[in-house]
């Protein structure tokens, strides 16, 4: 666990830990009790990140910054109201199917599998359009829709802890999938972030960063709309361009074990999106 501020505490994992046990989750500790942001995938990590909440004072809310089943899976063990945009909510039984859920804990977290009896999704019962604010002892928590790695995201400001929670939509280093997103928009919400008084931004992969991070980020993004844009300018065809196009592997490498698949699939949804624009 690692302490980002005074009040805020991340769950950090590696690139190599993450591929099998979820997104960066968080939470901030305030006088009126516990804010959630993101729950842990693994059955084990959120009945642990549950007990280490606990050391801070009760969990009364739970935000989720999107529907990837990564930052969703584990509102059932975790106490407190869950909250989000409305589209997450609408797009939150589509993406967490418990079948799928029980098999993913039974080949990766098998000392989770006595965890998932009686196992129910937990969507979100506040939900909010564009901006919402939630006050918790001497804290505020405002909520904002940043369309971006997904349609329905969400991004959570801290002011007194200049903190930015941004799910996906800031991935330190990392290649993020762009399989739902909004790729005009994405660029635009990280500029709102960059424009905002944030000291620590907490991504949903990757270390903890700053706007500096954010903006050399938004530049990878950037560069990835631009390289498609010009071969659709070119008359690529959508698979020619998934064929031939690779984003800056290096520099912002997929998650491991995701293979060439990832890459294609980004182009593809870029391809897609760019084209009607």
């Amino acid at each position: 666990m690692h302490k980002a501020t005074s009040n805020v505490y991340v769950n950090l994992w590696t690139r190599e830990q993450a591929t099998l046990r979820g997104c960066n989750s968080s939470f901030v500790a305030t006088s009126g009790g516990v804010v959630v942001i993101d729950t842990p995938q693994m059955p084990t990590d959120a009945i642990k990140w549950r007990d280490e909440i606990a050391k801070k004072g009760e969990a009364r809310y739970i935000i989720n910054t999107e529907h990837h089943p990564d930052h969703i899976t584990g509102n059932f063990f975790i106490p407190g109201t869950v909250v989000s945009s409305q589209i997450v909510k609408a797009m939150f039984s589509s993406m967490l199917k418990i079948p799928g859920i029980q098999a993913m804990v039974k080949d990766k977290d098998p000392e989770g599998i006595p965890l998932m009896e009686n196992y129910q999704a937990r969507p979100p019962t506040i939900t909010f359009s564009d901006r919402l604010t939630l006050y918790l002892g001497e804290h505020s928590f405002e909520l904002i829709r940043m369309p971006g790695h997904t349609e329905g995201q969400v991004g959570v400001f801290v002011p007194q802890e200049k903190v930015m929670f941004t799910g996906d939509n800031f991935a330190n280093g990392w290649q993020p999938s762009m399989n739902f997103s909004c790729p005009l928009e994405w660029i635009e919400s990280l500029k709102k972030i960059e424009a905002m008084e944030v000291q620590v931004v907490v991504p949903g992969h990757g270390e903890i960063g700053d706007k500096k991070s954010v903006r050399i980020f938004r530049e990878f993004i950037q560069e990835c709309v631009d390289t498609v844009r010009k071969a659709i300018s070119q008359g690529m065809s959508q698979e020619e361009a998934a064929a031939r196009i690779t984003f800056e592997i290096e520099k912002y490498p997929p998650a491991l074990h995701s293979g060439p698949q990832w890459q294609r699939r980004n182009v593809l949804r870029l391809y897609e999106m760019l084209s009607k624009q």
